[in-house]
């Protein structure tokens, strides 16, 4: 038989809830705080499961961290204006928690204050609140604007929060992973005022088509937009001293150092380029083939990683290194040559491949890192130079060593 749930009165004179007071609490339905309440104190009501009511009177001004973790029977919450901070895990992991009230008063939102409130169809983040925190609205999917008094937002602060149509115009910096798997997001306005996007801040944003980066940003981190399967334009800026896209080519370059930093489905790669910058074609499934020029000495880590559609590349003799996880999971890809300019390719470099029927190594290898051919259940034959059978059996694991061919 089932408990019958329960109305707690907290006592008149009660300064505050003590911490875990109502902690793995099942029964406790509804708890009536009194106005000589001033604190409710760190996981007051943890994983208190039967919970779904609570009225906060404006004697509280502190609500501590994690405060009403895991209440997962809660449905609605108004919090008082006499908090001005909503603190680190308030309400994470509240996946029935439908509208929650937010005051004037709040100036901060801490991390993971309502990560992975999943039911969440009905909050507004007020104009007083300038910094948000890690992960502080992640897996929030109905949450659909930020405003624009927002500065300072933590990494992966709105992840995975697919109803998110816009970002705000005040961000100074772009937090890594920010906006990972925001699919609502179509076209975005990155304001003069950011000078920082962060590694994989875009990431995963399927609904992206087009980007412009100003001339204020002077740091953009790996794999900012991996994944955005949509995304056709790519333009920096001309006034930007450290970026450019040149002769229109839909990507991003890195200007002193000629690193193509991010590209798209249609980029073409200058002949200016001398890097290919890790993770810049990500999970560019839409890819189907590119040329790179002889400009390029270098592919960098997980370059090409996950462009399912891509069917055929050529590496020009100008390559000299092919790091680790380049081609990783790019299944169409069928056939390879690596050119005479290569002396080393890195770990897990083809793994996946499962469309690889065959491959050709030069005389110049001089290393394949581990796990290069892992996974290419498909691989009929690796093409060697006559007589280096024995050679690269030393640096081939001994699976392989059957389908070596001189």
């Amino acid at each position: 038989m089932c408990p019958e749930k329960v109305v707690v009165r907290i006592p008149k004179r009660a300064k505050s809830i003590k911490k875990m007071a109502f902690k793995d609490d099942g029964i406790v339905a509804n708890v009536l705080i009194p106005d000589s309440v001033t604190v409710i104190e760190e996981s007051a009501f943890f994983y208190c499961t039967s919970l779904t009511s609570i009225t906060i009177p404006n004697s509280v001004t502190t609500i501590e961290d994690g405060a009403f973790v895991c209440c997962k029977g809660l449905t609605s919450i108004t919090i008082p204006d006499s908090v001005t901070v909503i603190r680190n895990d308030t309400f994470y992991l509240c996946p029935n928690l439908k509208s929650v009230t937010i005051p004037a008063s709040v100036t901060e939102i801490e991390d993971n204050a309502f990560c992975h409130c999943t039911g969440l169809t009905s909050i507004t983040i007020p104009d007083s609140v300038t910094k948000i925190g890690d992960n502080a609205f992640s897996d929030c999917t109905a949450l659909t604007t930020i405003p624009d008094s927002v500065t300072e937002i933590g990494t992966c602060a709105f992840s995975d929060c697919a109803g998110l149509t816009n970002i705000p115009n005040s961000l100074t910096k772009i937090a890594w992973g920010a906006f990972i798997g925001c699919t609502g997001l179509t076209s975005i306005n990155i304001s003069d005022t950011v000078t920082e996007i962060g590694g994989g801040a875009f990431s995963g944003c399927s609904g992206l088509t087009s980007i412009t980066i100003p001339d204020t940003v002077t740091a953009i981190g790996e794999g900012v937009f991996s994944g955005c399967t949509s995304l056709t334009s790519m333009d920096v800026s001309q006034g930007n001293k450290v970026y450019d896209s040149r002769d229109n080519c839909n990507a991003i370059i890195e200007t002193d150092d000629n690193l193509l930093v991010c590209g798209c489905l249609t980029t073409v790669i200058p002949n200016s380029v001398k890097w290919i910058g890790c993770k810049a074609f990500k999970g560019c499934t839409g890819l189907t083939s590119i040329t790179i020029p002889d400009s390029v000495i270098k592919i960098m880590n997980d370059a090409f990683r996950d462009c399912t559609g891509l069917t055929s590349i050529t590496i020009p003799n100008s390559v000299t290194e092919i790091w680790s996880s380049v081609f990783k999971g790019c299944t169409a890809l069928t056939s390879i040559v690596i050119p005479e300019s290569v002396t080393r390719i890195g770990d897990e470099v083809f793994e996946g491949c499962t469309g690889l029927t065959s491959i050709t190594i030069p005389n110049s290898m001089t290393k394949i890192g581990y796990g290069a051919f892992k996974g290419c259940t498909g691989l009929k034959t690796i093409n060697v130079p006559a007589g280096k059978t024995d050679y690269f059996k030393e640096l081939l694991p001994e699976e392989l060593h059957a389908l070596i061919v001189e």
